[in-house]
């Protein structure tokens, strides 16, 4: 019989959380090179010029990577600080 501990299972969450984190981390960054400025600077950039669609499709993109940076920070940190349930 194979037993897995909580404590392995808890872990492989936090660093699959890490990993994520990591990625989406980079897609940012190449978001923020490409455009050499932040996302909140790009944004209000965005809504004083005319309509540039490859502009407003990395305007999606950029700030559905930002929500999901977010919320899975906010799962790492409910998972290192004991605030889960296992059912």
């Amino acid at each position: 019989m194979l037993i897995i501990r909580k404590e392995k299972i808890i872990d492989f969450y936090v660093l699959n959380y890490l990993y994520e984190i990591h990625m989406i981390e980079e897609r940012i960054r190449l978001f923020e090179k490409k455009y050499q400025i932040s996302f909140r600077n790009f944004e209000i950039q965005l809504f004083k010029e005319e309509e540039n669609f490859e502009k407003w499709d990395d305007y999606m993109e950029w700030k559905a990577y930002l929500k999901s940076f977010h919320h899975l920070k906010i799962k790492k940190e409910q998972i290192k600080n004991g605030n889960y349930q296992i059912s």
